[in-house]
């Protein structure tokens, strides 16, 4: 299905970025960070396709903060090939468009957790299943 994208130059868009700051953990307390992605495709036309990423960071207990980011990018597509995908969200995982987003998001979350009370938080720039 290498067919299916047409055009790899895209330009990813931020759609949504929350950050919230929540309690500080209590005195021995261990906290683990989860972090969750989801891709979403939005077939907008014949021509294009819009693939969407968003990524979680949440941690059990609930503590130091709260990440969502999401962003999205117009891909150019060949509807015939499109057509046959059993799950275009699956397929579009594998391939360097959301690479491409999640470098991105990645990058934002680093950011975004600078000034933090762990300081920045690097998240990998790939795709959890």
């Amino acid at each position: 299905m290498e067919n299916v994208i047409k055009n790899m130059n895209i330009r990813p868009m931020l759609d949504r970025a929350e950050f919230e700051r929540v309690d500080l953990p209590k005195q021995g307390e261990s906290v683990n960070f989860q972090i969750a992605d989801e891709v979403t495709v939005k077939l907008l036309n014949d021509n294009v396709a819009k693939v969407t990423l968003a990524r979680s960071v949440m941690s059990n207990p609930e503590r130091i903060f709260k990440i969502y980011v999401e962003m999205s990018a117009d891909v150019l597509i060949e509807k015939k090939y499109y057509d046959q995908l059993k799950d275009p969200a699956d397929y579009f995982k594998r391939t360097p468009i959301a690479r491409a987003l999640a470098a991105q998001i990645a990058n934002l979350i680093s950011n975004m957790t600078v000034c933090s009370a762990i300081g920045p938080m690097i998240t990998e720039p790939l795709v959890r299943a």
